[in-house]
């Protein structure tokens, strides 16, 4: 025990003193964060606007159209239909037949659309036009921010909670042989690796669980985006990430013989790739996923955290929580075991 916490001291002392470290682990994060809201800050805070609707003086669903709130019904005569759209003086033109004129797609063409729509039903299906009311919201309100674009911050917290890959990989670099000075002095000396790694496992996860701690800060409170409202599961699966993270970068590390930088590279490369696919980039390419290849989604690490981080701070559901923490747990385990056997057979010629 005397031994790891002399390990663990000196681990420490010299991850603080690593200028990389805090800026990808600590500051990096942060720089990334500001330009992600300063980027989606105007699609997250979008308010709708009226729609201005042009009809005939006698079109049938004039009165449909005064009844619902978001529509500014306005009478255009037949020569100044193109006009007016062409002018944006109007958003959609809504002929007698029910059919639909616009200059341009947008949100308020495609609300104009769907009630058209449920208009053009209502007369297939021989009921009345009236019967139908615009007015009525059959949705439960609830006090609920959930938007998006907030996915891209849970994603955003996912992969900076892997971010351990890189001390990871720093990490057993520093006791290989043939890749550091202090390598060669710990194999030449009675000295465990494995005790040594295990310190530096402890001392990374510590630091990188205070590096994310500073982020969610700044986002909660300087950025005024709140994610986290359940904080137990939030705590665990961001540890589970962190220590992913770590195992993930030390199996880097001791599966080849390649140089640093080039395993960093490798890390970098995959860990990139794991978040685009957790919708880091675009919450397009999640939701695609989902739906077309929902496997990708269920076996993703990165995925996994940012979609149970969505789930039990916005939408207070934790149906997935179990089956989310035994993958995790499973890929930390085989992970870790894998990284043994790699380690205990590394040996070398010469020192």
């Amino acid at each position: 025990m005397k031994g790891l916490m002399r390990n663990i001291l000196y681990q420490t002392k010299n991850t603080c003193r690593n200028t990389s470290f805090l800026f990808w682990v600590v500051i990096y994060p942060i720089v990334l964060a500001a330009f992600f809201y300063a980027a989606f800050n105007g699609i997250m805070d979008i308010e709708l606007e009226d729609i201005n609707v042009g009809i005939v003086e006698d079109n049938p669903v004039g009165f449909i159209l005064d009844d619902i709130d978001l529509v500014n019904v306005k009478i255009v005569k037949e020569d100044e239909i193109e006009k007016k759209i062409e002018n944006e003086e109007i958003d959609a033109f809504i002929d007698s037949d029910l059919s639909l004129l616009v200059k341009k797609s947008g949100i308020k063409q495609t609300i104009v659309k769907e009630v058209v729509d449920q208009i053009k039903q209502m007369v297939k299906l021989n009921r009345p036009m009236n019967s139908y009311d615009f007015s009525i919201d059959y949705t439960i309100s609830k006090n609920q921010t959930a938007n998006p674009m907030i996915i891209i911050f849970y994603s955003l917290i996912a992969m900076v909670s892997a971010y351990g890959l890189f001390s990871g990989i720093e990490s057993v670099c520093l006791i290989q042989a043939n890749l550091s000075n202090v390598g060669i002095r710990i194999n030449a000396t009675p000295l465990k690796k494995f005790n040594f790694l295990i310190a530096a496992i402890i001392v990374i996860l510590i630091l990188n669980l205070i590096s994310n701690c500073l982020l969610i800060i700044f986002v909660q409170y300087l950025l005024k985006l709140d994610l986290l409202y359940e904080i137990k599961y939030s705590f665990l699966f961001i540890l589970l990430g962190n220590l992913f993270g770590v195992l993930l970068g030390v199996l880097i590390a001791v599966s080849n013989k390649l140089k640093p930088n080039t395993k960093t590279m490798i890390g970098m490369i995959f860990l990139l790739f794991l978040s685009f696919l957790s919708g880091m980039m675009s919450p397009d390419i999640k939701i695609t996923l989902e739906s077309k290849f929902p496997i990708l989604a269920r076996i993703n690490p990165l995925t996994i955290i940012s979609s149970n981080l969505y789930r039990v701070n916005l939408l207070e559901n934790t149906r997935f929580v179990k089956e989310g923490i035994i993958i995790l747990s499973i890929y930390c385990i085989v992970l870790a075991v894998i990284s043994y056997v790699f380690l205990r057979r590394r040996t070398y010629d010469s020192i």
